[in-house]
């Protein structure tokens, strides 16, 4: 039986136009599920629109139209997003479709009918931007939100409510922790939910609102509707294959969220799967936010950048492989038009695509294209080396991606590539023809295009459309290579390759 990864990003707010931060969590869990798949799971990678709430409302309103109306319009930006980013098969989820309205309502109600759910009043402060509830000692100005980048004036709530019993499940949660310390990354994301969140007392998690429309109804109740976050969270249980999932300990279940909805996620998502007697997921995953050189970026400043638009004008391997390898994974990171032109120029067309030119290029000139058997007792100590470099990227980036590190990963494609390049400058194939040393020769030819095919195959989570361009380049068959085979240098020995007549990629 294969085994099965179950992957989800957050379901996104789809209020207002795209930011690149939607590209880079989307981006980041197709990296992971491409990953996981070339290790032999089966995958289930879901992602979706988050469609309710008194800002979808507040929005419509805004411009004459309906909430369904508008949701239906955005939707459509992240579906042309994700194809776009050659985002891989996944599961689009929508919080405004009929069978999450009856999926939910029947939890809500299983919940109230357990006594996990009861009826209370809520007198308090609510931020609309945030959709959230805010505490009276998390209010410093009385007036405004507390949370950081926000500050939207809080609104004055006083209404029945139904409530969570959050408290009831705190005991259980803290030990939860205690026994799995990995459970929650980054150590910074655990400290946060800890030294404002558990170490207080923590309020049961008021889920209804009675003063808007946009929501699913309370069962029995037409007055109220459910709170935005709490019906939002059931998606990862909702979909065919979250409700498989959420039963079954062999799935492996890892959720990719942004830092500033931790507290949702670490905290009330794991008491809801407390309250329904269901497992939890393996793992959380935190990222940071993505800033520009002169700060975080934000709709007032007018500094948004837009992917679809960056889209247009770069190949979108060119965002992919920039947030893994210049964005410290699961921390902040710096991202602008400037600092991508920087890398595309740099990673892609000085060192990938030369590397790539060159060596199919020496092939040719040197071998008829054909490559070379790979003699071991042959070998120069230097192209021995070499191998042994191979064979240590490729341990180290299994085991770094394994443990989700995903920048110290790509770290071991750079070596490669870096070690590749500088093979050529110190072997000098061409002066090796010059000398007649043939042998010499096709051992260091060899080695190359193995190297090469060693950055592809690693590149194929990452980069797919450029990593399959090269096999092509090379006559590689990628059906045929795996990690059992990955370095058998024997194994591409007398295939043809295609010449290549132009650069993978050249200057802008």
């Amino acid at each position: 039986m294969p085994r099965i990864f179950y992957i989800t990003t957050p379901i996104f707010y789809p209020n207002d136009r795209l930011h690149l931060g939607h590209a880079y969590t989307i981006v980041m869990a197709d990296i992971i599920a491409r990953y996981k798949k070339s290790q032999g799971y089966q995958i289930f990678f879901q992602t979706g629109s988050d469609e309710h709430g008194e800002k979808i409302e507040k929005k419509a309103n805004s411009l004459g139209t309906s909430p369904q109306e508008l949701v239906d319009k955005n939707v459509l930006l992240f579906k042309q997003l994700w194809k776009g980013l050659g985002i891989t098969e996944h599961n689009f989820y929508r919080t405004s479709s009929l069978e999450h309205r009856e999926k939910v309502q029947k939890i809500f109600t299983e919940l109230l009918r357990k006594g996990n759910i009861y009826l209370g009043k809520y007198q308090g402060k609510y931020c609309v931007t945030c959709e959230d509830y805010v505490s009276k000692g998390k209010v410093i100005n009385s007036s405004f939100c507390p949370t950081p980048n926000c500050q939207t004036e809080l609104k004055i709530v006083d209404e029945p409510a139904y409530f969570l019993k959050v408290s009831k499940y705190c005991s259980e949660l803290m030990k939860y922790y205690s026994q799995n310390p990995s459970f929650l990354s980054p150590s910074s994301a655990k400290g946060e939910v800890f030294e404002n969140f558990l170490k207080n007392d923590i309020r049961d998690l008021c889920i209804t609102r009675s003063d808007i429309k946009w929501g699913i109804p309370v069962p029995n109740n037409e007055k109220m509707v459910i709170y935005v976050w709490f019906e939002a969270l059931l998606n990862y249980l909702n979909s065919d294959e979250g409700e498989k999932a959420f039963i079954d300990s062999k799935w492996e279940i890892i959720h990719l969220i942004g830092k500033e909805i931790t507290r949702f996620h670490a905290i009330y998502w794991l008491i809801i799967l407390f309250s329904l007697n269901k497992r939890l997921p393996n793992k959380i995953l935190a990222h940071g936010w993505l800033t520009t050189p002169w700060g975080k970026m934000s709709k007032s400043k007018g500094n948004v950048i837009d992917p679809l638009e960056l889209l247009k004008k770069y190949p979108p391997d060119l965002l992919r492989i920039y947030f893994i390898a210049k964005i410290n994974f699961l921390q902040d990171g710096v991202c602008d038009e400037n600092l991508l032109k920087d890398f595309y120029q740099d990673f892609l067309v000085n060192n990938l695509s030369n590397l790539v030119s060159r060596t199919n290029k020496m092939l040719f000139l040197y071998n008829e294209g054909i490559v070379p058997e790979f003699i071991s007792e042959k070998k120069d100590s230097r192209l021995e080396d070499y191998y042994e470099k191979c064979i240590l990227s490729v341990r180290d980036f299994q085991k770094m991606m394994d443990r989700y590190e995903l920048t110290k990963a790509f770290s071991q494609i750079q070596f490669l590539l870096d070690e590749s390049n500088k093979l050529i400058q110190e072997l000098a194939p061409w002066e090796l023809a010059k000398k007649g040393e043939k042998l010499f020769l096709n051992l260091t030819l060899n080695c190359l295009v193995n190297g090469i095919k060693i950055l592809s195959f690693l590149l194929n989570c990452i980069i797919p459309e450029t990593s399959r361009e090269i096999l092509t380049t090379f006559n590689i068959d990628y059906e045929r290579n795996n990690w059992d085979n990955l370095l058998d240098f024997n194994l591409l020995s007398k295939i043809k390759t295609n010449l290549l007549k132009k650069h993978l990629y050249s200057r802008l």
